[in-house]
């Protein structure tokens, strides 16, 4: 009767199991930030404290949730044989390790193809370090989030064998980053303005717009993957999930800020307002669509 009293769930919070998971996982995160810094070809370390550069927050920032999500994603229970005894867990414990070092692979292989394609006219290193473009900064964010909900649905997949579930993940992450890079042409056509110079003369509204659209994106596709895995459903359900997100955009242009038009409050004004508003729905949609059609 007066279970709300009990102490048992106090106990149950006492679990070794669990502090050891999250020892490996910061661990994890640990290298993966060292990876990142001898990738980016910049001493984070430095530009984050010394040189208080805003812009290298943010894309950091980006990274470091992005691989939170990815070791969610490895560690979230799939349905496998459960842990029984010391050496089990040593090999749960290996495998997470070696899963959360593919998702650091995984996720620097998206920078590469997000710095190099998804944003060609300019260098990103440039913007970030020279220039201290947040703009910049926001657009890596948001696509290392993206990438990273999309790496995460993969590895949190029901295990069938580690070389078909290695083939299926690199499978569905080429699939999802080809995604991202078509979107971003996509939303180049549907805006009024032109995003890479934009973005290059430090308009930080352009690219925190389009660095939040990069997550609805990523949203979209995971949610597909965790779902089915059929790559001709995934095919058809691309190009319809970028229609509910160029949907709305029009609809926040039209309804959301009557009088005033989106890509003007973007790129004319800068407004950081018009820019989280955009990207917040497109945010919204993503996760609603996702529920409607795969809950």
């Amino acid at each position: 009767m007066f279970s709300f009293l009990s102490f048992k769930p106090i106990v149950a919070l006492f679990q070794p199991v669990a502090a050891t998971y999250l020892l490996v996982i910061l661990l994890i995160m640990v290298i993966g930030k060292h990876i990142h810094n001898r990738c980016s070809d910049y001493d984070l370390d430095h530009e984050l404290t010394a040189a208080d550069n805003k812009a290298a927050a943010v894309s950091i920032a980006g990274y470091l949730f992005a691989l939170g999500l990815i070791l969610w994603g490895v560690i979230t229970p799939n349905g496998e044989t459960p842990i029984t005894g010391f050496w089990s867990l040593v090999a749960d414990l290996l495998a997470t390790f070696l899963w959360g070092l593919l998702g650091i692979g995984l996720l620097e292989i998206a920078n590469y193809l997000n710095d190099n394609y998804l944003l060609p006219n300019f260098s990103n290193r440039k913007e970030i370090i020279e220039d201290r473009n947040i703009g910049t900064g926001a657009v890596e964010a948001g696509t290392f989030i993206a990438s990273g909900f999309i790496i995460k649905t993969v590895l949190s997949g029901s295990g069938t064998g580690f070389l078909t579930d290695l083939i299926g993940t690199l499978f569905y992450f080429a699939v999802g980053q080809a995604a991202l890079l078509i979107f971003g042409r996509l939303y180049q056509k549907v805006s009024r303005f032109d995003l890479h110079d934009e973005i290059e003369r430090d308009n930080a509204a352009a690219g925190v717009a389009f660095g939040l659209s990069m997550v609805a994106v990523g949203i979209l596709v995971a949610d597909y993957i965790a779902t089915y895995n059929s790559i001709f459903g995934l095919i058809f359900w691309i190009p319809l999930s970028f229609f509910f997100l160029v949907t709305g955009r029009y609809i926040a242009d039209k309804l959301l800020l009557p009088g005033a038009l989106l890509d003007d409050e973007i790129s004319r004004d800068r407004n950081w307002g018009a820019a989280l508003i955009e990207g917040g729905l497109a945010i919204i949609i993503a996760l609603v669509v996702g529920n409607l059609f795969f809950s």
